[in-house]
């Protein structure tokens, strides 16, 4: 992985946190409007302009039923925009009515700090300039809506309310001081050029900024996925990938499939590839384990249809070689890099992980130059995986040079150790009883595919190859498992996951689900107990075949990944001056008026 698309894709992650600056829910949303006009009519009707109590209890049930109204109104209004909802409408409004309140309460501080000696009633009609300003930008970036069109939307609720307010409390509210006018025309102006700036803002690579932000969330928040899809389709480029298989062949089993995709998952649910593993796992009869290669999200594949494509791909197979013996697997630790493998005939499988500590997707230099040794020392075909199973930082400068080192070695030691005839058995979570198979149904840490387990016995001593269809591994549960299995046992060859997406666009600060964030430790470790006994039941002596297969597809590139995260910085850094300029206005507008 290149230190620039890395940055890139981390860069995207980093912005992922502000997706959750969202309510939760849309009852919440209106809950939050509704406290928010509770504050503005008790402030006016208390405070700004002295009323009793029962002139509270007649004017707000009637603002908040005229409010009702409005957030229909502009429900109907921005209909045919792609992503007008009734519960985004909800959740503007919230955000909207809550700037006002804040506005007018930050009025009245401003009283008592600068001594503005401003008229009250102008912190309300600032506050609706602010959120009519707020509602321009949101309807414009979020729904689609087009500039013609959201202007005079955006007046509409703020505008009714205000009047509503003014009907019960102010007299003569168009002579108040005509600078607040005047200060928010250029809010409302700064709003406006703001969604100019941020739509153009990706220009050249993409026309329009805000296009993929919609395509965005209709995919995250809808789990429609055609428009991200044609989005990331046009800019993808077609590309050669290789797939390893490795096939065992049992007495009275089902074959069970290694599968090494020269393709990384992603690039989130539900876009494109980003449930390939599961759908490589249907692809061999639910009897496979869909391993994670040495590749980046520049491998991502960006639709549905060229999934498609790569799965029908796989049955173009070359068959490389059939055997009946296998070597004795190893594993070298050094520090906190760990490397395991075992050969098959004259070719080798080496798998890479450094939990606890963790780390992030292995960088292809280490690929090259394993691939390169492998050859000069007689292996026909190396399969390469990264274990993917603990989270951790992006792999510094030490590491790789470590895990090399300890790839060498372990492929030396291979070439020169016996191979032996060989037992296998394989269970997957869908195997075993119906109560866990129903406790892991839809979990959301877990892909479909669920969990894996193959034996492998060799001279009487049974190795385990553990699998999971999930993102990556909370660190530290690898370590529980292999643990629980070695008491009973068992030598572990290493515990795997998928690097599925499938369990991405999540509300959380990572956007995905690790395994363990939702399923308990206790459950992960039971069904591992659960299917390395039930393989080892199955344990039947065994052969491999060797195969492999090229596909073309289209997949997403770096400069995709770069050009997006270029955006999403420079939007932010737009942005953050727009706010800046509009706290100014705001300051002199307390000042002014």
């Amino acid at each position: 992985m290149s230190n620039f698309e890395s940055d890139s894709v981390s860069s995207l992650h980093k912005r992922w946190l502000f997706t959750n600056i969202n309510p939760s829910s849309e009852k919440f949303s209106f809950l939050i409007s509704i406290l928010s006009l509770i504050t503005n009519v008790a402030l006016i009707n208390f405070v700004i302009t002295p009323h009793t109590l029962a002139d509270f209890l007649v004017s707000f049930p009637i603002i908040a039923v005229v409010f009702s109204v409005t957030l229909v109104f502009d429900y109907l209004s921005l209909r045919g925009t792609p992503l007008n909802r009734f519960s985004k409408v909800l959740h503007v409004s919230a955000f909207a009515n809550l700037l006002w309140t804040l506005t007018v309460i930050g009025g009245f501080i401003s009283e008592f700090i600068i001594n503005t000696n401003s008229l009250n009633i102008n912190f309300v009609l600032q506050g609706m300039f602010m959120a009519i300003g707020l509602r321009i930008g949101i309807f414009v970036s979020v729904f689609g809506a087009s500039l013609k069109r959201t202007i005079p939307i955006s007046f509409i609720q703020p505008l009714i309310i205000f009047i509503l307010f003014s009907f019960f409390y102010f007299n003569h509210i168009f002579y108040t001081n005509f600078a607040v006018y005047l200060f928010g025309s250029v809010i409302l102006f700064i709003g406006v050029m703001w969604t100019v700036v941020v739509d153009r803002i990706g220009r050249p690579n993409f026309t329009s900024a805000f296009k993929i932000l919609q395509a965005f969330l209709i995919a995250w928040t809808e789990n429609k996925s055609d428009e991200m899809e044609k989005i990331a389709e046009a800019k993808a480029s077609p590309k050669v990938v290789n797939t390893l298989i490795i096939k065992f062949k049992a007495e009275d089993q089902k074959d069970v499939s290694l599968v090494l995709p020269e393709l990384h998952p992603g690039p989130f649910n539900p876009i494109g590839g980003s449930n390939l593993p599961f759908d490589i796992f249907k692809f061999y009869s639910d009897s496979a384990m869909v391993m994670h290669s040495i590749s980046d999200h520049s491998l991502n594949i960006p639709s549905k249809k060229e999934v498609e494509k790569y799965l029908k791909s796989l049955n173009q197979v070359k068959h490389l070689e059939t055997g009946t013996k296998c070597s004795i697997p190893i594993t070298i630790i050094r520090n906190d890099c760990n490397c395991s493998g075992f050969a098959l005939g004259k070719n080798v499988i080496i798998l890479f992980s450094k939990s606890p500590s963790g780390m992030e997707d292995i960088p292809l230099e280490v690929k090259t130059d394993l691939e390169n040794y492998a050859q000069q020392i007689g292996f026909d075909q190396i399969m390469i995986i990264d274990a993917h199973n603990s989270l951790g930082v992006k792999i510094e400068e030490n590491d790789i040079k470590t895990l090399i080192s300890i790839g060498k070695e372990c492929l030396g030691n291979l070439k020169e150790s016996a191979q032996y005839e060989f037992k296998i058995g394989y269970a997957n979570s869908f195997q075993i009883s119906d109560q866990i198979s129903k406790d892991l149904y839809n979990v959301p840490d877990l892909g479909k595919g669920q969990f894996g387990v193959l034996a492998v016995s060799i001279k009487n001593e049974d190795y385990l190859l553990c699998w999971i269809d999930s993102n990556n591994m909370k660190n530290g549960i690898r370590e529980k498992i292999a643990l629980s299995l070695a008491s009973q046992g068992f030598k572990i060859i290493e515990i795997c996951t998928s690097d599925t997406h499938a369990t991405s666009g999540k509300r959380n600060t990572k956007g995905y689900y690790t395994l363990g964030d939702i399923t308990c430790e206790s459950k992960i470790i039971d069904v591992f107990n659960s299917l390395a006994t039930h393989a080892k039941k199955n344990l039947s002596h065994a052969k491999f075949d060797i195969f492999k297969t090229e596909s073309q597809v289209m997949v997403m590139g770096t400069d995709q990944f770069d050009d997006y995260s270029n955006a999403l910085e420079k939007s932010f850094q737009v942005t953050k001056i727009f706010l800046a300029i509009t706290f100014v206005v705001y300051i002199l507008m307390l000042l002014f008026t």
